[in-house]
């Protein structure tokens, strides 16, 4: 709300003294009286703010209060009450009230118009307060130190920060990272910065940051000159190794930290050179410049220096590979040594396994000066690849390798083959033994050398080769024999099998035998139908007896292939087969008619085999033929016989079929007409068939 508006409000002039007096006392009645505490809160326009910037105060939530006070700092500022309000003659011009809405508005603030604003409603009871700053900005920082040029650890520097402004927060930085209290003292209110004992790290640039609720800046950097060092003296050699080959090119180089930069000193065993770089170079470098090598760095500010001490060895290398040789050969559970022989300078030796570092155990000892390898008793787990390597501080060989082979055996003899085998047939028997280097073998029967090699074979074996066979392995390198046994067993075996039958043409509902015929010895006879074993349970008319197999009596499902397998000791030998057909019939003789453009009659009988068909008409034989062809003009009643006849069993079955209708008549007329005609006429023929 501006001036104007707050003229417009009903507005009380104190300007008499006993107004005044009137003012204080009513505003103090109106304070005491109202003591209360709400939820209410004051909000401001800005806070803080800047001088000569306007504000207003709002009553937050806002409500009517008809009478009440603002007060700043316990001084009154107004008072109101229904439909009139007072401000105090100290703020009348800068101060102006919204009787509605309670709001205060401060023009043209100054510093002294900060502190805690009250407003206390009387009607209705409710206070509500609010703490306003008002600030200068902040101008003219600047900032300025006691010294630039320092030693570091020796001495201390003062920074002063100053600046125009209220309310001033003070921070200070090195680089871009602030200044922590931990490391330096704050003095007055922290316009003031100490570093005691400064360091290289305190070089800057410093700069202090001034700050307020409305307003900042920032002084400009000032640097420090810190003088330091020689620190971290340290020697290296390039290339870098614990020990240098003779003629080799080496590199020492000696590095500090230092402000400004240090002077260097070389020597040697005492000795010194007139060096003052920070580098040394030793050019094909000999065996006598082994020593100890020295750097002296020194600072010409800080007046201080550090010194550096490294040892470089130099040694001739190793002038030819080791070689590995070895004395007795390897036996097994024999004592058996290495020897690594080396030429040149060697600082150690040792030995190694498939590429495995070898440590001396219970079975393993070294001696010599390592360069010699004893095996106490050598096993197989000892076969591999050995070499000695041997080295110095430059140089690193390793020997040819040396393959060790355990030589044994021969171990674990035996004999593989048969244990039985048939006259006539071969057998062949393999011997085999665990043997390093291969064994040789040598075969014995019945104390007789009979065979060289691992293979025994016998192509024809008769009844005498039945025995004892022996198996002698034999170690040229160790000297060692072993010998395995082997029982073979020659039988006469079986030569033929045969199935016969007892009759050459089986019949059904006849008896009938089936003989398994066997040539040699054997142990059993089983009986295959269609391949499978014979079961006799499923029928009641077939029997079983060792090597024969009976039927009581023949059925037509006994047809199949018959065999009959008889085992030995050695395997079954099966017969060819027998195939049974088991002849019959004929038996259910029909007769079926086609009639169309002639008669055509079919004949058909179940038969094994199959049945020869003759046709006779009035006993008179017309053809033989399964089928009969006839004219549709055949005379009706006509009676056609068909016999059929087993050309094996030589038995006969006929039916007959009588004409009983053709093309001439329609099918139902000739139907009726022919099945009344033959009802008259068949009893005629019957009495006049000749018999």
């Amino acid at each position: 709300m501006d001036r104007k508006e707050a003229s417009k409000e009903p507005f009380l002039n104190l300007s008499s003294t006993m107004e005044s007096k009137c003012f204080c006392c009513f505003a103090t009645i109106i304070t005491i009286y109202i003591r209360g505490v709400s939820s209410l809160s004051l909000t401001s326009s800005a806070n803080p703010l800047a001088v000569g910037e306007n504000v207003t105060l709002t009553l937050n939530p806002q409500m009517s209060i008809s009478a009440g006070t603002w007060m700043l700092d316990g001084k009154v500022l107004v008072f109101w009450y229904p439909d009139t309000f007072i401000v105090s003659d100290s703020y009348k011009g800068q101060i102006s009230f919204n009787l509605s809405t309670s709001q205060i508005s401060v023009y043209s603030v100054q510093v002294n118009n900060s502190g805690l604003y009250v407003l206390q409603g009387m009607t209705p009871p409710v206070s509500a307060e609010l703490k306003l700053s008002v600030q200068e900005p902040i101008t003219n920082v600047s900032l300025t130190v006691s010294k630039t040029n320092l030693v570091e650890f020796n001495e201390s520097v003062t920074f002063t920060c100053t600046a125009r402004g209220t309310a001033l927060v003070f921070s200070w930085y090195n680089g871009s990272y602030e200044v922590t209290t931990a490391k330096v003292q704050l003095i007055n209110d922290g316009t003031g910065l100490i570093i005691s004992n400064t360091t290289r790290y305190d070089s800057g640039p410093f700069r202090c940051s001034v700050a307020n609720g409305i307003s900042n800046g920032t002084s400009g950097s000032i640097s420090l000159n810190v003088s330091y060092g020689p620190s971290n003296l340290t020697m290296t050699f390039l290339p870098n190794m614990m020990g240098y080959i003779s003629g080799s090119n080496i590199t020492l180089s000696c590095s500090c930290e230092s402000k400004p930069a240090a002077l260097f000193q070389w020597s040697y065993n005492g000795i010194s050179f007139n060096i003052t770089s920070p580098t040394f170079q030793l050019t094909s470098a000999t065996q006598n410049q082994t020593g100890v090598y020295v750097c002296t760095a020194q600072n010409t500010v800080t007046l201080r220096y550090a010194t550096v001490t490294r040892t470089i060895s130099i040694i001739d290398p190793i002038s030819a590979a080791p070689m590995v040789s070895a004395g007795e050969p390897p036996i097994f559970n024999n004592s058996f040594a290495l020897n690594c022989d080396i030429t040149g300078p060697v600082d150690s030796v040792y030995w190694i396994k498939d590429g495995v570092y070898l440590f001396p155990d219970s079975r393993l000892s070294l001696s010599n000066q390592n360069k010699t390898l004893t095996f106490n008793q050598l096993t197989l787990s000892d076969n591999g690849k050995y070499q000695c390597v041997a080295s110095n501080a430059v140089s690193n060989v390793t020997s040819m390798a040396y393959y060790l082979i355990v030589n044994y055996g021969p171990w674990f003899t035996r004999i593989s083959g048969p244990d039985n085998a048939e006259v006539g047939s071969n057998v062949t028997l393999n011997c085999s033994a665990s043997s390093q280097p291969a064994s040789q073998y040598s075969w014995f029967f019945q104390g007789s050398k009979v065979a060289e090699g691992s293979v025994y074979q016998d192509n024809s074996l008769s009844i005498n080769s039945s025995g004892e066979y022996t198996c002698l392995a034999h170690n040229n390198f160790t000297g060692i024999n072993s010998s395995a046994t082997w029982n073979l067993t020659v039988i006469v075996g079986i030569s033929s099998v045969v199935v016969t039958p007892s009759t050459l043409i089986p019949l059904a509902s006849k008896d009938m035998q089936l003989f398994c015929n066997v040539s040699g010895l054997f142990k059993s006879i089983q009986w295959l139908k269609d391949n499978q074993i014979l079961n006799t349970t499923v029928t009641n008319s077939i029997y079983m007896n060792d090597t024969t197999v009976e039927f009581h009596p023949l059925q037509i499902t006994d047809d199949g292939s018959y065999q009959c397998v008889a085992t030995n000791t050695f395997r079954p030998h099966v017969s060819l087969p027998y195939h049974l057909i088991v002849n019959y019939g004929p038996v259910d003789v029909t007769i079926t008619a086609d009639i169309k453009a002639t008669i055509v009659l079919k004949c058909n009988a179940k038969s094994q085999p199959p049945s020869v068909y003759h046709w006779f008409f009035n006993n008179t034989f017309i053809k033989e033929d399964a089928m009969l062809v006839l004219s549709l003009m055949s005379p009706l009643c006509n009676n056609y016989t068909c016999v059929a006849i087993n050309p094996v069993t030589n038995q006969t079955l006929s039916t007959s079929y009588v004409i009983s209708e053709h093309n001439a008549a329609p099918p139902l007329q000739t139907s009726v007409l022919l099945t009344a005609l033959c009802a008259l006429v068949l009893p005629v023929l019957m009495l006049l068939k000749p018999f």
